[in-house]
């Protein structure tokens, strides 16, 4: 079996000649056996963090450690991590055995025990009859399967994904996810994974960090994330179709208090002042005495339900209604908001506690 190991970030920085600072302060501990997604749009440093644990890129400032370890001057090679990039990255004269032994064959593991790993996880990942092929010969999802297979072989201390699926098609991704999660739960080594993909972090990750513009804005469980968003970057970055802001104030009279913007009034209690409300449209329904009033422009049906898109007092805003006939656009829907379901946030983006 695979050693497991935590992986601790203390106050980790990264600056790049001219002056970019690409990952600003980080402070994270990855726990034994977990497997922690980082997520966040392009550029927001997610990747080059996980290229500073691989050791593929130096740190400016902070400590890195694995089990217990600091890695900081470590090669990457002496780090005991394996490492599945978004192009596979395998070697195209090779075939799939002989990339999955590579590694292996530079560690002078004996040939038998070799071919052995090689084609236990083989079975595992369902590529046997690919053993003999070289990637060419193969389709995108069977060089995925490889690449992983050659990360397991190593039985490393921590694996570390790099968007692996972002170049599969839809289908596929759904496949392999539910794959890698299987994965996990059996062979339990520490895995890092990264991706800009909200979806993919909220079904893969026992714990989501949300990035942006080199910090972390929230660490905590995918029902943590989306339920109680640190900010209002966090709830509208999670969730799709994306959370529904409206800006507004929040006026008091007689004890009790108003939220009013030019397209609602809504009874909220809090400090009187400038307030930002959010609402996922999953958490928007029907209700003749709603407070919102939603001119129809355009219904996407899903099936099971229909994505309605129109405006609120010049306001776009999106619901997610199940079990109704797509309505028409010009057609005018009253909504209410289920109990409990609002998310408020300051004037600086924070959120407030109800």
């Amino acid at each position: 079996m695979p050693a497991m190991a935590s992986v601790e970030l203390q106050a980790i920085g990264k600056t790049y000649p001219g002056g970019t600072r690409a990952v600003d302060g980080c402070t994270l501990t990855i726990e034994d056996g977990e497997f922690l997604v980082l997520v966040g749009p392009s550029g927001c440093g997610k990747s080059t963090l996980l290229r500073m644990i691989a050791g593929l890129e130096d740190v400016t400032d902070g400590t890195i450690a694995i089990d217990g370890s600091q890695v900081n001057r470590v090669a990457p090679k002496q780090r005991d991590i394996a490492m599945v990039f978004q192009n596979y990255a395998l070697y195209p004269h090779m075939s799939a055995r002989k990339n999955m032994e590579f590694g292996l064959k530079l560690r002078k593991v004996p040939r038998d025990e070799r071919r052995t790993r090689v084609e236990e996880v083989a079975g595992q990942l369902g590529i046997t009859e690919l053993l003999d092929r070289r990637p060419g010969a193969m389709s995108g999802g069977q060089q995925q399967r490889v690449a992983l297979g050659r990360a397991i072989v190593r039985q490393p201390k921590v694996f570390l994904f790099d968007e692996p699926l972002s170049n599969l098609d839809a289908k596929l991704r759904t496949q392999m996810r539910a794959e890698l999660k299987s994965l996990h739960q059996r062979v339990g080594t520490t895995s890092i994974y990264v991706t800009h993909d909200q979806e993919e972090a909220m079904t893969l990750g026992d714990r989501v960090v949300v990035m942006r513009d080199g910090h972390i804005q929230q660490c905590g469980s995918p029902m943590e994330v989306y339920t109680r968003p640190a900010n209002r970057f966090v709830a509208g970055f999670i969730g799709a179709p994306t959370m529904n802001f409206i800006e507004g104030r929040i006026e008091s009279q007689g004890g009790q208090g108003t939220f009013v913007s030019d397209a609602v009034r809504i009874d909220l209690t809090g400090p009187d002042g400038p307030t930002t409300i959010g609402i996922r449209p999953e958490h928007l329904v029907l209700d003749e005495h709603g407070p919102i009033e939603l001119i129809v422009n355009v219904s996407e049906p899903l099936g099971d339900a229909t994505d309605v898109v129109g405006t609120c007092g010049g306001l776009h805003l999106v619901a997610r209604l199940r079990r109704i006939e797509p309505p028409r656009p010009g057609d005018r829907l009253r909504l209410g908001i289920e109990d409990g379901a609002m998310h408020r946030f300051d004037a600086d983006g924070t959120s407030i506690e109800s």
